[in-house]
């Protein structure tokens, strides 16, 4: 399941912060009850001050509530974002750091999203870009902290860092670069959900689309 999208952790605010913390807390009591597998959390964005004061303050705000709620909770799956603004988190080599500042707690994992990870600047067009993305994060960030993808193919450029979805094969990734994805050892097992726009017909053609890339794989 998916948390609100307004917390923000690294907020400096503490109104904000307060309300995104008693939000997360809500959302993986919820997750909890449902018996989810994770909970979703954007990463959040440092809005000022920049991104080391801000992923201090996540550690000081996320890690206290990691450790109160302990194994009653599911888990929290981070989730990059494409990179606009003051972001805490957005590109792979992004998510360690921030892993850091939780000391990699294990009731942490990773929600990735294909669109978002374009704009932020990984050129996952092509198969090759792709499989060096998901080496990558096997390497630095490891195949075990990834629970979740988010499958959408984007109307933004690489690079742009604007948060556009579009439908798989209409966008600038394209659909080959899916099969990749299902192809690679870092995602075996990891379920993939689509964000793409609706309505109904779109959203059958892409899980169609996606099923016939996963069986090609």
């Amino acid at each position: 399941m998916h948390s609100p999208y307004l917390i923000n952790p690294g907020a400096p605010k503490e109104e904000t912060a307060e309300k995104s913390m008693v939000s997360l807390e809500h959302a993986l009591r919820r997750g909890a009850e449902i018996n989810a597998l994770g909970v979703v959390m954007h990463t959040g964005s440092a809005v000022s001050g920049g991104r080391e004061a801000g992923l201090e303050r996540v550690r000081s705000r996320v890690l206290p509530l990691l450790e109160r709620l302990g194994d009653d909770v599911p888990p929290v799956l981070l989730e990059p974002m494409a990179g606009q603004g003051q972001v805490l988190c957005a590109t792979v080599d992004d998510l360690v750091t921030y892993l850091e500042a939780l000391d990699w707690h294990p009731n942490v994992g990773v929600c990735l999203d294909t669109a978002h990870l374009f704009a932020a600047g990984h050129d996952i067009s092509t198969v090759e870009g792709m499989r060096e993305t998901m080496d990558r994060f096997g390497e630095v960030v490891g195949a075990d902290r990834l629970k979740l993808i988010h499958g959408n193919d984007s109307k933004a450029p690489c690079g742009s860092n604007r948060d556009r979805h579009e439908n798989i094969g209409l966008g600038h990734i394209g659909a080959e670069p899916f099969a990749e994805l299902f192809r690679h050892p870092v995602t075996a097992g990891v379920p993939i959900t689509l964000e793409t726009p609706g309505p109904e017909g779109p959203h059958a053609e892409d899980v169609a689309t996606l099923k016939r890339l996963r069986a090609e794989a």
